[in-house]
């Protein structure tokens, strides 16, 4: 079994949107831990934040279960490139990082 951070943890503030090397302890997005199983195979997802959090705990889920999924995210640029990393082992279709323009919505 492994082992995990126990709290209580530090506190830590960071300006919003956050950078998840900069978390202590570093979150588990499941990198190291979650294997799939197929249920996904044929689906595709749009994963809105799946840079880091929630969203990229969901991007590695879904790539490990088979979808093709393509990932949004605001300018946090350096999380989402590691977080594509254990994607791209996953046999997902992930279509190649394409940075757009910030507007003003």
């Amino acid at each position: 079994m492994t082992d995990y951070p126990k709290p209580p943890f530090p506190k830590q503030k960071q300006p919003m949107p956050g950078f998840t090397k900069k978390m202590e302890p570093v979150p588990d997005h499941g990198e190291g831990s979650y294997k799939g199983s197929g249920r996904l195979v044929g689906k595709k997802a749009i994963i809105t934040g799946g840079d880091s959090g929630i969203g990229r705990a969901v991007a590695l889920a879904f790539a490990r279960e088979g979808a093709d999924i393509l990932i949004s995210y605001l300018n946090e640029h350096e999380d989402a490139r590691t977080g594509r990393e254990p994607l791209g082992s996953s046999g997902s279709h992930l279509p190649p990082m394409t940075e757009f323009p910030a507007t003003n919505v």
